[in-house]
């Protein structure tokens, strides 16, 4: 039994053994013989890593080549974690205070918590340097070298990041650089990755650097860099062991804009002033907050924009190495102005008298007045027809009687109760003219709708109609009193109030399409994109850039305007600057452009809240000459057109009309622009007002 017993246990062992060595080798054939180069591939993606270098974004000009955001070297104390993985936990925990203590004595407060979180920060691979302290000065760089041996995995580098050599100027136009994120990251994925020229892909890594508005977002496939390459071995432990290869990164494009510096300088540093000058006054309806403000200049024949400014404002290089919790919410909040806003093309405001033009049209359109058919007697108010109970009549501000006028002199002076009598006659004949012929014109002109300019965040304006109340109500019943259109509204709709928004963008606009005699081109922002040939040279001077694209005019619509009316808006928009009683008359003679000027003021009522100032217009005005300059003021809560918008219009293309512009001043000679400040700060306080709202 015995013996039986142990000849049995004997034959399984020999079977199993069997059937491992039999396994064993089957495995070893599949390994050599049946798929050698999936292994040895898998073996060689263990053994080799690429590292991703980021490359130095592409700079931002103005229309004349100069800087406004460049690239400057910073230097980076960051953590090489394989030489510290090979510490034991003590040790390293040990690295991380020395280290931390040492950088706060030096003048660079960090943290523990601090340096052990980016250790451990998964976004990043092994083998790439992890960022602990940014902008490090060169003491701190030479005591850290020095000794090394105290601190192992600490390494100390030189990277590019943004600067700003004038500061805050056209801030909210540029944008500025962050952190990519998560969302963005995914934009950026397979198909959508951004490419170069000869379609090398511009991949990202987390950590890389992303357009965060303004023209570093729109063109971010442009400005992005190349990225450089390393290939390193590693042993199994994941140790290095040396670079295998070395791909530099490529910089990105230049992108020039349409803009010029010093026109730019100038719009801000009035708006900023005139702003200033207001809060805290006493208006008409209250007291004047101007919580922001917005200007825009466009070449009206091309559609590009020459300057664009919003107050507040902000410095992009505070946002250089991240932003905090705290940064951001007092760049967002409401009572700071919002400075990262964008306000001319993210702000909405009722159009007020700027409107007029519009309606007029309109009017023109419905043979509601025409040649021999334009004469109205101003009462002073407008009582509605067929209408009983105290909201029948409306009036013109302070119920001014201006007497006998016409579609021109109806501009000039700013008659409401003129395009009271227009928005009426055509509402009751609607059954000829349709449910809304001055919102049918108004979106001729683009209104309602964004205009397409490449920047990110453009607000579209609203161009309210019957069904777009019936259906507001439909879906919110709660909330809207009634789904009815009246009279009434589209009478305040023709003078540019009620439920009618209009960005400073689209203000623009309309009147450069009016100054073009009905050609409307899509604002632009970028002239051309260029690649550097030097890159040690400055990027726009002449012949040391090749053209990459070059951004031509796009017209996008024609609004037909016949001769009799277009010479007709042209008298009256003249007449506002030109005759004795036009609304901004007394403003132009106290600044005069070198040409004749024209435009139109607005105020805008807002329920319990002071008027906003508008005024849009162009010069020079004259037969056969082509317009140069359009431009538009926004400044809620700020008081009368004729007296805030108007003057500050002047001001701003009065030196740009005779080729005084003063030079924009960098940050480094900050100095020279002191006295400019000054003399706008003094020429806000001294503006003359027009005697009425416009």
């Amino acid at each position: 039994m015995n013996t039986s017993s142990t000849q049995v246990r004997l034959s399984g062992i020999g079977i199993v053994a069997v059937c491992l060595f039999a396994a064993l080798f089957v495995r070893l054939w599949f390994l050599q013989g049946v798929d050698p180069q999936r292994f040895e591939a898998a073996t060689e993606s263990n053994r080799l890593r690429v590292i991703h270098e980021e490359g130095p974004r592409g700079r931002i000009l103005d229309r004349n080549g100069r800087v406004l955001v460049d690239n400057r070297t910073t230097i980076v104390v960051a953590l090489d974690r394989e030489p510290l993985r090979r510490l034991e936990e003590d040790e390293r925990a040990a690295v991380f205070v020395d280290l931390a203590d040492t950088l706060t004595e030096l003048g660079v407060p960090t943290k523990v918590s601090t340096v052990e979180r980016r250790y451990g920060d998964v976004r990043y691979s092994p083998q790439e340097y992890v960022p602990v302290a940014d902008e490090v000065p060169e003491d701190v760089e030479l005591y850290l070298a020095e000794r090394a041996d105290r601190f192992p995995g600490v390494v100390v580098e030189r990277r590019t990041v943004r600067s700003y050599p004038y500061g805050s100027l056209a801030a909210q136009f540029v944008g500025y650089v962050g952190e990519v994120n998560e969302d963005e990251l995914a934009s950026v994925e397979g198909e959508a990755v951004p490419r170069a020229q000869d379609g090398t892909p511009k991949e990202y890594q987390p950590g890389d650097s992303f357009g965060k508005g303004g023209i570093e977002s729109s063109e971010e496939a442009t400005l992005r860099a190349v990225p450089g390459r390393r290939t390193i071995e590693v042993n199994a432990r994941g140790e290095l062991l040396g670079e295998l290869e070395r791909t530099d990164a490529r910089p990105g494009d230049d992108v020039w804009l349409s803009i010029d510096l010093d026109l730019q300088a100038h719009a801000e540093r009035l708006l900023a002033a005139k702003i200033r000058s207001l809060r805290g006054r006493e208006g008409g309806e209250g007291t004047l907050n101007a919580p922001q403000g917005s200007v825009v200049v466009i070449e009206p024949g091309t559609g590009q924009i020459l300057a664009m400014a919003s107050y507040p404002s902000y410095n992009p290089s505070i946002l250089v190495n991240g932003i905090s919790t705290d940064l951001w919410e007092q760049l967002n909040d409401p009572n700071n102005g919002r400075p990262l806003y964008n306000w001319a093309l993210q702000g909405a405001y009722a159009p007020g008298s700027t409107f007029k033009p519009v309606t007029a049209l309109a009017g023109w359109r419905a043979g509601v007045i025409g040649p021999g058919n334009e004469e109205y007697d101003d009462a002073g108010t407008y009582r509605l027809q067929n209408c009983e109970g105290a909201g029948c009549t409306f009036q013109n501000a302070g119920r001014k009687k201006l007497g006998t006028v016409d579609l021109a002199r109806s501009l000039a002076v700013s008659s409401d109760t003129y395009y009271y009598r227009l928005a009426e006659l055509m509402w009751l004949n609607r059954w000829q003219f349709g449910d809304h012929p001055i919102q049918d014109v108004a979106t001729e002109f683009g209104l309602g709708a964004p205009t397409g300019i490449d920047l990110p965040g453009e607000t579209s304006g609203r161009v309210p109609t019957p069904e777009q109340r019936r259906a507001a109500f439909e879906s919110n019943p709660e909330v809207f009193l009634t789904g009815d259109w009246f009279t009434g509204d589209t009478v305040i709709t023709s003078i540019g109030q009620g439920d009618v928004l209009v960005t400073p963008l689209q203000l623009a606009e309309l009147y450069a399409t009016i100054a073009t005699g009905g050609v409307r081109y899509r604002p632009q922002v970028i002239s051309q994109v260029t690649r550097p040939i030097d890159p040690a040279e400055p990027p726009g001077e002449p012949g040391n850039f090749e053209v990459v694209r070059t951004v031509t005019p796009e017209e996008v619509g024609r609004v037909e305007m016949d001769d009799d009316f277009y010479l007709r808006v042209l008298a009256g928009l003249i007449g506002v600057t030109q005759e004795e009683d036009g609304t901004a008359s007394r403003s132009w003679s106290a600044s005069p452009t070198a040409w004749t000027m024209g435009g139109k003021t607005g105020t805008a009522q807002v329920a319990g809240k002071a008027d906003s100032a508008l005024f849009a217009g162009w010069g020079p005005i004259a037969a056969g000459v082509d317009p140069e300059y359009v431009i538009s003021v926004v400044i809620p809560e700020a008081g009368f057109g004729g007296d805030v918008a108007a003057p500050l219009a002047f001001r701003i293309l009065a030196p740009a009309s005779d080729g005084t512009l003063p030079t924009a001043c960098t940050i480094a000679a900050a100095g020279q622009c002191r006295e400019a400040e000054s003399s706008a700060a003094q020429a806000s306080l001294n503006d003359v007002g027009s005697g009425g709202p416009g």
